[in-house]
């Protein structure tokens, strides 16, 4: 292990453009410099390696060193450790030429005890070793990249402590980014309703089909729905009523077009294509005003619909497949309810009132008996 590394223990990072391994007894466990080599290959875009066998000074431990860079993109630690699971890996602390120095123990390694377990003619090495300046490391090429990968600010944190002081830029290239990727793209968006009486498990529901929590952005102040939005593909809107937000905004919102969300610190682009609408209420309640005086909009909400469940009391959870099926089911019910209705309430009264029922269970009324019906609503009675 070179001394840089040596001096202070640190926490191991997850990703690093400078690797420097280990592997002890490198033919038992297959790893012959051939075999280094051919394995190194499928690390794609690798500019430089050097590597170098010893033998131990105190355990006369044969084992060989090799040292790996890419400049401009980080290679994750559990990619390296995957090609190379016996070795002890370390990042590369230093320069690439101090490394390089360490591995044919040169430099100020020259006349220590080192270099005297160090096998020079073993030495071998790919590429042009890159020339750097001590503390000037590419470390906003290591930022970018985590940034690009999605690291969040508390996992680029613990990588580097540093980057706290840019985490206003960090979120802001983040954004650029995103904006980048989604402002030519037609996303497509899945929505789903969801409604039943308060505590039946809708919101539960949802974060059970997503085990990390924080891939679900969850919207419940009307006043300021994506102040905290982070680009997550899953946005559901909890404790949903008409009155949270007009219906040619939510049209905007989940139609998957390139759209900018608002909010009070920077605009935000959406990312999302999960969209899950939780209610207290069924969905022929919602938007009242819409469907009678705006209906095309109303139906143009329903189309972006996809799926309905209603949970009710019992903890029964019902799926329709459509808005269609789902529209077409309630329909039924209530025409069967209002049937009930009459039965439950005319026949008992008014025993001249024929009651016949088709094979469906729907009453057969003549012209007579909605006459006698009109009259005894007429009559108070």
């Amino acid at each position: 292990m070179s001394e840089n590394v040596a001096k202070k223990k640190r926490k191991m990072p997850q990703r690093s453009r400078k690797w420097l391994l280990t592997v002890n007894n490198p033919v038992d466990h297959g790893f012959t410099h051939d075999v280094i080599k051919d394995t190194l290959q499928l690390i794609e875009g690798l500019d430089y390696w050097c590597m170098c066998d010893e033998i131990g000074g105190e355990t006369s431990c044969y084992h060989t060193h090799f040292f790996i860079m890419r400049k401009n993109s980080a290679m994750r630690f559990t990619h390296v450790k995957k090609l190379f699971p016996s070795a002890h890996i370390d990042p590369g602390f230093g320069t690439a030429q101090e490394n390089r120095d360490y591995i044919r123990k040169e430099g100020k390694w020259v006349g220590t005890e080192k270099e005297l377990t160090n096998l020079p003619e073993t030495f071998e090495e790919f590429g042009d070793c890159p020339q750097e300046e001590q503390g000037k490391r590419n470390d906003l090429n290591e930022l970018y990249e985590m940034i690009k990968e999605g690291l969040s600010n508390y996992e680029i944190l613990e990588e580097n402590p540093h980057y706290m002081e840019k985490l206003d830029r960090i979120d802001a290239v983040r954004e650029m980014l995103k904006e980048e990727k989604f402002k030519d793209m037609q996303r497509d968006v899945v929505v789903e309703y969801w409604f039943g009486a308060p505590g039946t498990g809708k919101t539960s529901g949802v974060y059970a089909l997503y085990p990390r929590l924080s891939d679900v952005y969850r919207i419940y102040d009307p006043r300021f729905p994506w102040d905290t939005y982070r680009g997550q593909d899953v946005v559901v809107f909890d404790d949903f009523h008409s009155a949270m937000f007009l219906l040619p905004i939510m049209l905007n919102w989940i139609t998957g077009y390139p759209t900018t969300l608002r909010s009070r610190y920077r605009q935000k682009i959406a990312c999302f294509t999960k969209v899950y609408i939780l209610s207290n209420v069924p969905l022929e309640q919602q938007y009242q005003s819409y469907q009678r005086d705006d209906p095309d909009t109303w139906r143009g909400f329903l189309r972006r619909i996809h799926k309905v469940r209603y949970f009710d009391s019992s903890g029964k959870v019902i799926d329709y497949a459509s808005v269609e099926d789902y529209l077409h089911h309630r329909q039924e019910t209530n025409i069967k309810e209002t049937n009930e209705y009459f039965k439950q309430n005319f026949r008992p009264r008014q025993q001249s009132l024929r009651m016949d029922v088709d094979e469906d269970g729907f009453i057969k009324l003549s012209a007579e008996d909605m006459q006698q019906i009109e009259d005894m609503f007429n009559d108070g009675g």
